[in-house]
């Protein structure tokens, strides 16, 4: 989020913001709007439409979801309780995860967009972190291992993957990633796999 010449806030590889933090409430507000959508889709109406393609009830998937939102990768269990199977409940799962995932990115992105504090802060991380190039270089990798870390899990990754200015979509397919294979770790040992 460093600061280029005419005022044009760098947010993104690639994005700008051409007024500074807390000028521009529409485009926070667009950011807002965009993490609540992508929520919606992802987590929400993609596991309902795969419901339907799977011949499972609304209320099953839903629960699912909520479990998901709540116990993270030990919310595996549940599908199976719910008579999901391990490779529909490893497939909705991932779904809730890909939209808290792209949800919490926005939810970043128009904080920093909204507050002069937080942006200061970023541009002192990059600064910090410039010294060490294959830190940025294979940080999203790590997002991997990160997504597993109690307390810190599927919530907390996006936002280190954030701060430390983390491309995006590596950092995004690999905590939803490591995301699934903790999900299945949890499964394994909870019941065994059980293909269905």
């Amino acid at each position: 989020m460093a600061m280029e010449k005419g005022g044009v806030f760098n947010l993104n590889p690639g994005q700008h913001l051409t007024n500074p933090p807390g000028k521009d409430f529409g485009s926070v507000l667009k950011k807002v709007g965009k993490a609540v959508l992508f929520f919606l889709v992802f987590a929400v109406a993609v596991p309902l439409t795969l419901g339907l393609v799977f011949g499972v009830p609304p209320g099953k998937i839903l629960s699912l979801v909520s479990s998901t939102l709540v116990l993270h990768a030990w919310a595996s269990p549940v599908g199976l309780a719910l008579g999901l199977g391990t490779i529909r409940t490893t497939i909705i799962m991932g779904c809730v995860a890909l939209g808290i995932t792209l949800t919490i990115f926005e939810i970043c992105d128009s904080l920093a967009m909204s507050s002069e504090r937080v942006r200061k802060w970023i541009e002192d991380m990059e600064k910090k972190t410039a010294k060490y190039p294959k830190i940025k270089k294979f940080g999203p990798v790590a997002c991997t291992f990160i997504s597993w870390i109690p307390g810190i899990g599927l919530y907390g990754t996006p936002v280190v993957a954030w701060i430390l200015r983390w491309k995006r979509v590596p950092s995004i397919f690999f905590t939803v990633i490591g995301f699934l294979i903790a999900s299945l770790v949890v499964l394994f040992s909870a019941n065994g796999i059980a293909f269905r």
